[in-house]
C-alpha cells in the first residue's frame, strides 16, 4: 500500500522546550515533525490532522500524560502512540500499554533506538490501515447493518491482539516469549482472515438473492483491481483476448469478488501474476478468468489430488505455519461464491508445475 499524504507526519507532546527541540532535529530529516506543549495542544492538532506516530510525554503540567492518551485515542484509535517516561515510572508506562499506546521508551533514549520503534509504528499503521480499508470495501457488498457493525466491533479487538502480539515479540529478550508473541499474532492474521471469507460468503449471498446482472467490460471492471495490487508492489498484468470493446452482459460484482480472492490467493506467494480473460462458449457463452504466477507447485501437493487444495483446513503448502491462511479455506470460500453466480472454479497445473485458477462465470455477449 503507497503512504497517503500523511503517512510520514510524527507529533512530539513534550511540556520541554529542550526535548521537543531534540526530537524534531533527530527526526525532520525522515518526517514531518508537528511539535506541541501541552496535552491540550495534541488534542486540537490531532482534531486538524492525522498522525500515525504520536510520541508522548508521560509526565507533563495541565493535561497528564494518560489523561491526553486516552483523549488521542478516542479522536483517531488508528494513530499509534510512543510513550516517553522515566526509569522511576515505567510501571505507569505499562499502564499506559494497556490504555492503548503503542510501545514505550525511558528517559534519555538512545537514537537508534527510537528510529526503530518509529518505523515500528509506520509499519503497524499501514498494516491496521490495509486491514480497515479491506474490512470497509468488503463490507460494501453486505447489506445487512447488524452484520456489518458486528464486523467492525470484531475487527477493532483483533487489531489491538495482532498490535500488542508484535509489540511484545519485538521488545522481549526472552526468545522463547518472542516466539510466542509470533505465534499469537499468526492466529490473529489467520483469525482476520476467516472473518473476511464470513464477509465475502455473505455479500456473495446476498448478490444471489439481488440476482443483479449488469452491462460490463471485463478490462473495465479489473483495471482498478489490478492497480490497487500494483500500490502493494506486486506485479499483475491483465491479458484480455476478448474482441475490442468487451462488452458483456452478466453478475459483474461476482466476477470481480472473484477475480479479486484469486488474486489476493497468489498475492500471498507471488509478487508477480497474471490474469487472462476470454469467452469460452460450454452451453452458452462464459467469460473466463484465469490467474496464473500463483507461486503453488505441484511438488507442495504430495501427490494428493488437486480438488485437496478446495478442502477447507485440509491443505497447507509445506513450509507455512499451520495457522497461516489455509489455502484450501479461501478456494472453497471462492467456488461457493462462484456457484452463487451459477459459475464454476477449476485448478489445473500448467507445463511448468504451477497452479493456475480458473473462474467461468455465464454472461451474454452484447455484439
Amino acid at each position: 500500500m503507497t503512504t497517503d499524504s500523511h503517512a510520514r507526519k510524527v507529533l512530539v507532546v513534550d511540556d520541554e522546550p529542550l526535548v521537543r527541540e531534540t526530537l524534531s532535529f533527530i527526526l525532520r530529516d525522515e518526517y514531518e515533525v508537528t511539535a506541541v506543549g501541552s496535552g491540550e495542544e495534541a488534542i486540537e492538532a490531532s482534531m486538524r490532522e492525522s498522525f500515525p506516530v504520536v510520541i508522548l510525554d508521560l509526565c507533563m503540567e495541565g493535561l497528564s500524560g494518560i489523561e491526553t492518551l486516552q483523549r488521542l485515542k478516542k479522536i483517531r484509535e488508528s494513530q499509534n502512540i510512543i510513550i516517553l517516561t522515566a526509569y522511576e515510572s515505567t510501571e505507569t508506562a505499562i499502564a499506559a500499554l494497556n490504555l492503548g499506546a503503542f510501545n514505550y521508551l525511558t528517559k534519555p533514549f538512545e537514537r537508534v533506538l527510537l528510529k526503530q520503534v518509529i518505523s515500528r509504528g509506520f509499519a503497524a499503521y499501514e498494516k491496521g490501515a490495509g486491514r480497515k480499508e479491506d474490512l470497509q470495501q468488503r463490507l460494501m457488498g453486505v447489506h445487512d447493518s447488524f452484520f456489518s457493525l458486528l464486523c467492525h466491533e470484531f475487527n477493532t479487538p483483533l487489531n489491538v491482539i495482532l498490535g500488542f502480539s508484535d509489540l511484545l515479540a519485538t521488545s522481549t529478550e526472552n526468545s522463547e516469549h518472542a516466539a510466542w508473541a509470533r505465534h499469537i499474532e499468526e492466529s490473529g492474521a489467520h483469525l482476520h482472515d476467516i472473518l473476511m471469507e464470513i464477509v465475502d460468503y455473505i455479500a456473495a449471498s446476498h448478490l444471489a438473492v439481488a440476482g443483479v446482472e449488469k452491462v460490463f467490460v471485463p478490462s473495465v471492471l479489473l483495471k482498478p483491481l489490478v492497480e490497487s495490487f500494483g500500490e502493494k508492489g506486486v506485479v499483475v498484468e491483465l491479458n484480455d483476448r476478448l474482441s475490442s470493446g468487451g462488452k458483456l452482459v452478466g453478475p459483474s460484482d461476482a466476477a470481480f469478488m472473484i477475480a479479486r480472492k484469486l488474486t489476493r490467493l497468489a498475492s500471498q506467494r507471488s509478487k508477480r501474476m497474471q490474469i487472462t480473460t476470454r469467452i469460452e462458449s460450454i452451453d452458452g457463452p462464459h467469460l473466463s478468468i484465469t490467474v496464473s504466477g500463483t507461486g503453488i507447485r505441484l511438488d507442495s501437493i504430495g501427490g494428493q489430488g488437486i480438488e485437496t487444495l478446495f478442502s477447507p483446513y485440509q491443505f497447507t503448502p509445506p513450509g507455512e505455519s499451520a495457522c497461516a491462511m489455509s489455502l484450501g479455506l479461501e478456494l472453497a470460500t471462492c467456488r461457493k461464491i462462484a456457484e452463487y453466480a451459477h459459475a464454476s472454479i477449476e485448478g489445473t497445473f500448467n507445463a511448468s508445475g504451477e497452479l493456475e485458477v480458473t473462474a467461468r462465470i455465464p454472461v451474454q455477449v452484447i455484439r
